[in-house]
């Protein structure tokens, strides 16, 4: 079995080097900020993509894993 190549860790740092363990960590006291704006931009993309898909400008994309339809008996 061919052993998978491991990618390096991902690490961030402060604008003056401290390294932090997340980059939310980044944001300090304004992470719930943040997070709040990062759910609702992936919101209004994923809205997006759906809106041009069912006017047909953009093919549709099948989620990851099992249809709902594949649990039916």
């Amino acid at each position: 079995m061919a052993r998978k190549k491991k990618e390096p860790p991902v690490r961030f740092f402060t604008a003056d080097g401290v390294e932090v363990e997340t980059i939310l960590d980044l944001a300090g006291p304004h992470k719930d900020e943040l997070v709040k704006r990062i759910a609702t931009a992936l919101a209004r993309g994923a809205a997006r993509r759906d809106f041009l898909a069912e006017r047909g400008l953009l093919p549709r994309v099948k989620p990851n894993g099992p249809s709902p339809d594949s649990f039916r008996m």
